[in-house]
């Protein structure tokens, strides 16, 4: 007696792990049947023709077919299954702001994982605060500060993985700057030479302009401009982030060029104050220079330097840097030497500079014409008897100037002067 055909065939997968690669064993339960042909879509045999293939192998995910055909002489039978495979879920995903990262901003998020066919999005402080989307775009995020995303992913049997990562918005655009003289040229005389010194925050452009102004860069975020002429100038900056566009302006006064440079109340110590006050000036750096702070590198540049013996001021004189050895201090490395007049009362050569010119002086046109001769009597000593005196110098890069001294202040070793001094620029 013929037995029917009934075509069945049972699977069980390898410890009931759907993550490729999978191993599914296959029992046939077909009854009645003479010849056998598998077929397993993208496994490992693709085909078989044995009544029992045993395992097969598959590593790609999503939808498999297993299909058994099975036949005897007198019919012909199949069955068709399908399997969903898995792979492991992995969170992962990239984050992308439209344009830039500077608040206001709209973000775009990327899933750039595997394996997931659920998505759970958390953005903090973000409009909107959470999406199912895979790939969500336009998060919107108006107050500069870092932000957590957070990301959960499943597949369809529940397998779960999480990530998070901060974002960063930065603060929107605020446009300010300072203009800022170079060192030479911080009396504000022309020419004059400044750097810009941009504080602006959420600029991505920039863009300057000043007539009658030079730049170095007029697209650069900070270049220096300079002004040939005196007058009143506007110096121009707009700052931009694709977003926002922000114009503000800095004024500068360029006076005309004097061509001298003014010290008011400089303290000048005796010998013993020469650690605490400080006996040495550099009209090139503009400052007093202390024993302690005597170096190769302002050693050259020393060209005022001050002796008195006591705090009776009975004997004081200016000395050129060269000779200071001579006077208690200690040599100048790399000294220059200064040419000065101490006392013009009895110089006998020609120089008359007395405090009321000296006050009046705005320019260099007396310097420029002046003469401070090398003769016997220029470097005497003075005492404290004749307050204001005028002292005139010139260093050794033929810059010439006068001192006043205005006041003789006893301290014991701490004693000093205050004096003014007006000197050619440089």
């Amino acid at each position: 007696m013929d037995i029917p055909l009934k075509v069945d065939f049972v699977y069980a997968v390898q410890d009931s792990n759907y993550n490729v690669p999978v191993q599914i064993n296959l029992a046939n339960r077909t009854e009645g049947a003479q010849f056998y042909k598998w077929t397993f879509l993208n496994g490992t045999p693709a085909e078989s023709s044995y009544k029992e293939p045993g395992f097969v192998y598959f590593d790609t995910p999503g939808p498999i077919t297993i299909k058994l055909e099975a036949w005897n002489d007198y019919e012909r039978k199949e069955k068709i299954i399908q399997i969903l495979l898995d792979t492991v879920p992995k969170s992962k995903f990239n984050a992308v702001p439209r344009i830039n990262n500077i608040s206001p901003v709209d973000w775009d998020f990327n899933f750039t994982g595997e394996g997931a066919s659920r998505f759970n999005w958390i953005f903090e402080s973000g409009v909107p605060a959470t999406s199912s989307e895979k790939n969500p775009t336009q998060i919107h995020y108006d107050i500069p500060g870092q932000y957590r995303v957070s990301l959960r992913v499943e597949n369809h049997r529940g397998r779960f993985d999480t990530i998070s990562k901060l974002i960063t918005v930065l603060p929107p655009l605020n446009a300010t700057f300072d203009i800022d003289p170079f060192y030479e040229d911080d009396d504000y005389e022309a020419p004059l030479q400044a750097r810009l010194l941009n504080h602006t925050i959420g600029a991505t452009t920039h863009s300057w302009q000043a007539t009658g102004g030079v730049f170095s860069n007029t697209a650069d975020s900070l270049p220096t401009v300079s002004f040939a002429a005196p007058g009143n100038y506007t110096v121009s900056y707009t700052a931009s982030n694709g977003k926002q566009t922000q114009t503000i302006t800095r004024n500068i006064q360029v006076l005309p060029n004097s061509g001298i440079r003014t010290f008011q109340n400089v303290k000048l110590g005796i010998n013993t104050a020469h650690t605490n006050i400080g006996s040495f000036f550099s009209t090139y750096y503009r400052k007093i220079i202390k024993r302690d702070s005597v170096n190769s590198q302002n050693g050259p540049r020393i060209d005022i330097c001050f002796f008195g013996l006591s705090e009776s001021f009975n004997f004081n004189k200016f000395i050129s840097p060269t000779e200071v050895q001579n006077w208690t201090f200690t040599s100048i490395p790399g000294a220059t030497a200064t040419t000065i007049v101490n006392k013009q009362e009895s110089c006998s050569c020609g120089v008359n500079l007395d405090p009321a010119a000296f006050d009046a002086m705005t320019n260099s046109s007396y310097f420029d014409s002046m003469s401070v001769p090398s003769v016997p009597g220029n470097n005497d000593d003075f005492n404290n008897s004749n307050v204001p005196r005028i002292i005139i110098f010139r260093n050794s890069f033929g810059k010439k100037g006068a001192i006043k001294i205005k006041q003789y202040v006893s301290a014991g070793d701490n004693s000093y002067i205050i004096c003014d001094i007006k000197v050619q620029k440089d």
